[in-house]
């Protein structure tokens, strides 16, 4: 059985070294190695998200720490490496109570930090095994993001690093994003520019700052569409502008806000400067694609970069109101959710300070309540983006930007001889309890996220729950077994290839012998 396993175990090795092979032919036509992308990447995400030594000691219910705020038990097991590459400093820095707690806890699904675990977190963080140990943790998650985008067929490093900005916020966001961005074509043909206008498209404008700094440093780094193109814009003026994404829906007058603005050649900093627009000035767009746009002013046309332009308010006459309102609004909020699935179903809690809930899923709609930060919400069914909400007998529909789905509570119920009226009783305590939430969440027991349940299976051997069952499922069961991610309870019941109600390398071998036609089917009991 072990030469068995062992055979298994070096098929599934050339499998990777195959793959692995592919991605460094697809990256040396493109001259920037996964190494340059992935600490590019890094450098972009990490300003974002914090420093060595930050702490959020309480995000969304459980602890986030370090420069890519790794959260929960993600942050458990990097301070519980730190305190294993330097015992003496650990413990000498935390303390023996809250040292013990990083070294024996079982998971931090639901830990916070007080003030002073705040402070010694931090100087932890940012001694120098505590760098060392998140350099090496962010280049080891962020080359996975990279790793994802390869996968999908994108072989562009502009288009690559941007994408990896994207995952950070959830591999769901950035495969609908990125989905959007193709339009039904193939992942290949998106360009970095209207990856950038999709995302922004698609994304609250909690996250615009965000994506620019994101797009004007690849842009800085020469990966972006330009670098590509071959038209050969050396800056002198004479290469041709790509305008193929460019919509008329940006077309209006806009004001300049920077103290002076290049007017370019072509939609890149690489085109040659035809003229530059003063503070204020009043510039024609005709049309634009989020971050360059074609202007006319004085004489002079040209591309200016939009983040320092600003849409003039368009002068509209009111409308006349109408006589049925509601149907109007109805039909809208309608149309507006024929891509809206149940698979989005759940109990939600709230991950702003307040949320408004709107009569359609779109910003211009009617806002019909709020929801304060932390409450918990029934979603009936989403697109990613967009979520049908019920909270305190008001529907509408939120922004799923600012929405985190509670992990599913299971009850055990004893058998009981008590009287019906006795158990009615019961059920209106219960009742009582859940309405009191809305205010004061009560208790919760912490997720144990290495629990196998049958319960939560969709589909046996899918670890990423894509509804297909490949070698990206081996990889990142592999991943989660080395503690570099963490699963969700279907992730973790799917992944039981061996139906023995735990996970080891016996479930990728498994995995691996399916994917090799050894099985027919999964699991293998």
């Amino acid at each position: 059985m072990r030469k068995k396993i062992m055979a298994v175990v070096l098929s599934c090795l050339t499998i990777f070294a195959l793959v692995a092979s592919s991605f460094a032919v697809t990256f040396s036509a493109s001259a920037v190695s996964v190494d340059e992308m992935t600490k590019a990447a890094v450098q972009i995400i990490s300003r974002s998200e914090g420093t060595y030594g930050t702490i959020n000691p309480n995000d969304n219910g459980a602890v986030s720490i370090g420069m890519l705020q790794w959260h929960a038990d993600r942050a458990l097991q990097l301070m519980r490496s730190i305190a294993n590459a330097d015992t003496g400093s650990a413990q000498s820095i935390l303390g023996s109570s809250f040292y013990n707690d990083v070294m024996n806890a079982s998971n931090w699904n639901s830990r916070t930090f007080s003030s002073a675990e705040s402070t010694a977190a931090s100087n932890l963080l940012t001694t120098s095994a505590g760098k060392s140990k998140q350099d090496a943790l962010a280049y080891s998650d962020v080359q996975g993001y990279i790793s994802a985008g390869q996968n999908l067929g994108i072989s562009n490093a502009g288009v690559l690093v941007y994408y990896a900005e994207l995952y950070n916020r959830g591999m769901g966001v950035a495969k609908r994003i990125l989905n959007a961005a193709a339009g039904g074509g193939s992942y290949s043909s998106v360009t970095l520019s209207k990856l950038h206008t999709t995302a922004l498209a698609n994304s609250s404008s909690y996250y615009t700052d965000r994506l620019n700094n994101a797009y004007n440093t690849i842009v800085s780094l020469g990966w972006g569409d330009a670098s590509v193109s071959g038209g050969g814009d050396n800056g002198s003026g004479g290469g041709s502008a790509d305008t193929s994404d460019f919509s008329e829906s940006y077309a209006g007058t806009y004001t300049v806000t920077a103290s002076s603005l290049n007017v370019r050649s072509t939609p890149s900093t690489s085109g040659a400067k035809v003229g530059v627009l003063p503070n204020g000035a009043q510039v024609t767009v005709t049309s634009a694609n989020g971050s360059w746009a074609a202007v006319s002013y004085n004489g002079i046309s040209g591309y200016c970069s939009m983040d320092y332009l600003k849409q003039n308010a368009a002068q509209t006459t009111a409308p006349a109101e109408t006589t049925a309102p509601a149907q109007t609004t109805t039909t809208a909020a309608t149309a507006a959710t024929s891509d809206f699935s149940e698979s989005y179903a759940g109990t939600y809690s709230v991950n702003a300070s307040s949320l408004n809930i709107r009569s359609a899923p779109t910003t211009s709609a009617s806002k019909v309540g709020s929801i304060p930060n932390g409450a918990q919400v029934t979603v009936t069914s989403g697109n990613g983006k967009w979520a049908a909400v019920s909270y305190n007998g008001i529907s509408g529909y939120c922004s799923m930007d600012y929405l985190k789905q509670a992990a599913a509570q299971t009850t055990t119920t004893e058998e009981t001889t008590e009287s019906a009226e006795t158990t009615t009783t019961t059920a209106e305590t219960t009742t009582t309890a859940a309405s009191q939430q809305d205010t004061e969440p009560a208790e919760t027991t912490p997720i144990d996220m290495n629990r196998v349940d049958e319960a939560y299976v969709s589909l046996y051997g899918d670890v990423n729950c894509d509804g297909t069952i490949d070698i990206l499922d081996a990889v990142l069961l592999q991943k989660y077994l080395n503690g570099s991610v963490q699963l969700n309870y279907t992730q973790l019941a799917n992944s039981d290839c061996q139906k023995d109600s735990q996970l080891d390398i016996t479930d990728v071998t498994v995995l691996m012998q399916y994917l090799l036609r050894s099985f027919t089917s999964l699991p293998v009991a």
